[in-house]
């Protein structure tokens, strides 16, 4: 009759420890699978900081651009016309860096 009480209780500790570690391995797993998410979400906004980043380095270039040949242009503006009324190639290489983003308007 005792025996039957240790074997009794041994296989209840058996079975605790089985559902235990069951409970373990399946809080590990969802755990895994939330680290990958977490870190696929953390891969993507990475991403877009490093396109938004880009983006605003790339305007930022092209409004520098636009003011240094506004300034350029600005100081053609003093001198003296060419003598046969038309602009010479450079002048116009400058205005077509300026008006090169914007469209014409109607």
């Amino acid at each position: 009759m005792r025996l039957c009480v240790r074997l009794a209780v041994l296989a209840a500790m058996l079975v605790a420890l089985g559902i235990g570690l069951i409970y373990l391995r399946t809080d590990t797993s969802q755990a895994g699978h939330r680290l990958h998410i977490l870190y696929a979400q953390k891969r993507s906004l990475e991403k877009t900081c490093c396109r938004l980043e880009l983006a605003v380095a790339g305007l930022k270039n092209q409004e520098r651009l636009r003011q240094e040949a506004t300034d350029i242009l600005a100081d053609d503006a003093v001198e003296p016309p060419p003598p046969n009324g038309r602009p010479n190639g450079a002048a116009a290489d400058r205005a077509f860096l300026v008006n090169r983003g914007k469209s014409a308007s109607p």
